[in-house]
Formats: C-alpha cells, structure tokens, sequence
C-alpha cells in the first residue's frame, strides 16, 4: 500500500502568528516546521509533504530554499487539500500531521501505519498522549469518499470519518496503560506553549521518546506548567450537545 505523510501548514494563524517558523529551542534553531518534517522522515512510513495555501508565497518560499516537498491547495479547506493530494499521489493511506506539532513522535507514528494495515481500519489514532505527540492514519477512500459537509469538515481533514462510525471502521487506541490522567500538551497554539516547548527540547534536545518525555513531565512537572490553562478546540458529533 502506497503511503505519506501530509503535513497541514500555513504562515497565518490567529492565537499565535507565524509560529511554524519559531526556533526551538533557541534563536539559530531549527523551526517548528523544520522539526515536524524530520520527526516524521524518521518515521520512514513514505514520502513526507507539507500542504499549503495556494496563496502562502511566504510558506512556499520557505520550503523550496529548504528543499522539502510541498502541494498547494484551497487556503479555507484543508480537507480538499488532503483530497487533492492524496489524488495526486495516488495514496492508499494517508498520515496527517500538522505543522505546529514539533514533539511529533515517529516510533508511534509507524505504529499508526501498522494498526491500521492489521486491523483494517479506516482510521486509527493512539489516545493517551501527550496532545501534540501523534498523528493518525487514515485510508484515502474514507478520506475521498461522499462524506458530511460544513466549515468543520474543511477545517478538520478525517471528521467527516469519525462522525459516521455506520461507515468507517474507527479505533483509538491507548499508546500505554497506566498513564497519570493528566498529560502534558506539546501542540503550540499560543506563546505559553511556545515556551513549555521549547523548555522540554532544552532538557531534552530533539530526539527525545515519549518515555523520556514522560519521565522528564514525572520528574519535573512545573516544567509543563506554563499551558496548563490552555484550551484545546474540539468538536462534537452531529447532535450532541456540549
């Protein structure tokens, strides 16, 4: 089965402007951006590629002195860049990785590819991370295939597959038991995050596991203080209520 990995990415974003190109851990770093791609090339699951607005010259530019692969789509649906890619690549499984996750881990990332290949799924993801630390995978027939419509099926790429579980075949797994029920978040939507990012990569330098991340958070917990108050933005199924 032909298989990438897509990485979602734009130079806008409205908490926390232009942060794919923050260094971390240090001035003279490599970005945000720069750390997601080579976490998910150790992975060694397929091709790598960044998918972009049609309209980010400033993204464009970056990647082609940088000389990493990318693919232009619609700047409002990020589903229909996905769809065009996975068109265009001919893919039979999709990994989706977004651009603001530099603590991406590739160990479980080809352990999403595995799960999914084993149990014939449509869709897999590990749960009981740490938020900014996996990925999932998906097959490009769910993703192509007639779906639900809105600005949240653009916005967010595999919805429309985790809202009809009558069609898809859908499992999340935990990545390990006996996890504190209280994770630490990696994903970088504002400054605070920023910082508790970079504090990590500082103790830790760039190839750290989750096990070393999970025994730095145990050992020295204030470290991943700074975001705690952070919130993440979800979405319900159709008809729930909040």
């Amino acid at each position: 089965m032909k298989c990438a990995v897509l990485i979602q990415a734009r130079s806008a974003s409205v908490r926390l402007p232009g942060k794919i190109y923050e260094p971390v851990p240090e001035s003279g770093s490599p970005s945000i951006l720069d750390h997601v791609v080579r976490r998910m090339q150790l992975a060694n699951v397929g091709p790598v590629v960044v998918l972009i607005p049609e309209d980010d010259t400033l993204l464009a530019d970056y990647l082609s002195v940088r000389r990493i692969e990318f693919l232009r789509g619609p700047h409002e649906d990020v589903r229909a860049r996905y769809r065009h890619a996975a068109r265009a690549m001919n893919l039979d499984l999709v990994v989706r990785a977004t651009a603001d996750n530099p603590a991406l881990d590739p160990v479980c990332a080809a352990r999403s590819v595995q799960e999914i290949q084993s149990r014939n799924l449509d869709l897999f993801s590990f749960s009981a991370m740490p938020l900014g630390t996996g990925v999932e995978v998906f097959t490009a027939a769910a993703l192509l295939s007639d779906s639900l419509e809105g600005p949240e099926y653009s916005e967010h790429v595999s919805l429309h597959i985790k809202h009809a579980p009558d069609r898809f075949r859908v499992e999340h797994s935990p990545w390990r038991e006996g996890l504190p029920p209280e994770l630490p978040r990696l994903t970088v939507d504002t400054r605070e995050d920023l910082e508790v990012v970079r504090s990590v990569f500082r103790k830790l330098g760039v190839d750290f596991t989750l096990d070393q991340l999970m025994e730095l958070f145990a050992s020295n917990p204030e470290l991943f203080a700074g975001n705690r108050h952070v919130v993440q933005k979800t979405f319900l199924p159709p008809g729930a209520s909040s």
